[in-house]
């Protein structure tokens, strides 16, 4: 459902993170995840990728960094209320600091990537459903920033087989993703 504002969506987050996998199972299907997006990158003709580091809860995506060097890989830095940027890094993750929210980041130094030059962003969120909605952690980061990105540029949804639901809740602000990765593979999002 559509509503100006959604004041479910707290609670609703609470209730989704406590239904993630435990530690093993996010280990295990992390590294599957990671197998599924290494395949199905090599057969991509786009070259600049944007990856996150991985919170409590999120897919463990950074070796994929040294697994495609062929990439370009950029990763986000917070810049101010609800604002991010992508930065340029290296696949030895030099020049890593602590951000806000106790979240890795790339150091402010890092090159920007212009958000348009971006081609596909592997996503994180709380819970995605199959025809590519995205239920973030409530501070909207992502959907500003892939407002602001090239239309053209592929979406992922990156997530454990626990975050995928038949339906969540939406506003007309919140980005939709074009293709969901999980431990069960890479697949496009269906439009219904």
């Amino acid at each position: 459902m559509t509503s100006p504002r959604d004041d479910s969506k707290p609670a609703l987050r609470r209730v989704l993170r406590a239904s993630r996998p435990d530690e093993a199972g996010q280990i295990a299907q992390s590294a599957e995840i990671r197998t599924h997006l290494l395949e199905w990158l090599r057969h991509r003709e786009e070259k600049v990728i944007a990856s996150f580091f991985a919170l409590p809860g999120e897919a463990l995506l950074l070796p994929l960094m040294v697994e495609l060097p062929q990439f370009r890989w950029v990763l986000p830095r917070i810049t101010g209320d609800g604002l991010m940027e992508f930065h340029h890094v290296d696949p030895g993750l030099k020049d890593i600091v602590t951000g806000p929210y106790g979240i890795s980041e790339p150091t402010p130094e890092s090159p920007v990537c212009p958000l348009e030059e971006v081609e596909i962003f592997l996503c994180p969120g709380i819970a995605f459903t199959r025809s590519g909605k995205r239920l973030g952690r409530g501070k909207g980061f992502y959907d500003r920033a892939l407002a602001q990105a090239d239309p053209e540029a592929v979406r992922v949804a990156v997530c454990y087989r626990e975050q995928v639901h038949p339906e969540l809740p939406t506003e007309e602000h919140d980005a939709r993703m074009h293709c969901l990765a999980t431990a069960d593979g890479v697949a496009e999002c269906s439009r219904s």
